[in-house]
């Protein structure tokens, strides 16, 4: 028996800024987050009906527009990374709100697509994504109870990562509802 496999296509910005293609296995594959659950708020932010948390739609660095997120996310450090959030709300933060913050490993690991790869995330949300790693508020704890960096995820394939703390990785911001 032949099963056929239906491959969907759509387009994501890559590092270099070229586009490349998604691609989405919509056919083997079911959707990790029902389409109905994240509500667009027309503001450059999503809510996630189903936990309550409210993401921003474009990574930090990039610009919301009507059509899109607009512009390239900066590169943090781990450390850097885990400051983004109060140095953004200081700023004004986004959407009339200055309690965004780095997420947790768990809550960014929610908007992990496994149908999809390059990027691993739904672009109807979360547009312009590039298929890159981001960093988690979460961090890598070795045996001795020393912390070892930040854990994060990589948005090209959706795996759960534990990269050294020199690493530079994006980051999308979250709030509470």
């Amino acid at each position: 028996m032949i099963k056929k496999t239906l491959i969907t296509i759509g387009i994501a910005a890559t590092l270099s800024g070229t586009a490349a293609a998604q691609i989405c296995k919509t056919d083997t594959i079911q959707e990790d987050i029902n389409p109905e659950q994240m509500i667009s708020n027309g503001d450059g932010t999503v809510t996630d009906a189903e936990t309550g948390l409210v993401w921003m739609q474009c990574s930090l660095g990039q610009t919301w527009t009507e059509n899109g997120c607009s512009g390239s996310p900066t590169d943090y450090q781990w450390g850097e990374a885990l400051q983004a959030g109060a140095l953004f709300n200081g700023n004004g933060g986004l959407a009339e709100h200055t309690d965004w913050r780095v997420p947790t490993i768990k809550e960014l690991g929610s908007l992990v697509e496994h149908q999809c790869v390059q990027p691993a995330i739904n672009l109807t949300h979360f547009p312009d994504t590039p298929s890159a790693t981001y960093f988690t508020s979460t961090v890598k704890v070795d045996s001795s109870g020393n912390v070892r960096g930040g854990r994060y995820i990589d948005f090209e394939t959706g795996s759960d990562l534990s990269p050294e703390v020199s690493s530079l990785r994006y980051i999308r911001l979250v709030r509470n509802n």
